[in-house]
């Protein structure tokens, strides 16, 4: 899978996104995630019951999705 750059811009569409993908995060685990993707990582293995890989893939996936979907909009 290809590396997803590490450090990112907020987009304001991020945190819908998230709220979207993931529902049983609460309102202050998505804003924490879209400043940090390592929370989100966190707060997807801890609330899906997700090993560490498993939840890093996910996420990996889910901004791979989303950063397509923004190049596909411009």
């Amino acid at each position: 899978m290809a590396q997803v750059k590490e450090s990112f811009i907020p987009n304001p569409h991020l945190r819908g996104e998230i709220m979207s993908r993931w529902q049983l995060l609460s309102n202050s685990e998505v804003e924490e995630s879209c400043v940090d993707r390592s929370k989100l990582i966190t707060f997807v293995e801890n609330r899906y019951g997700f090993v560490r890989r498993r939840a890093e893939q996910e996420v990996q996936l889910f901004y791979l999705e989303f950063q397509h979907r923004l190049r596909l909009a411009a």
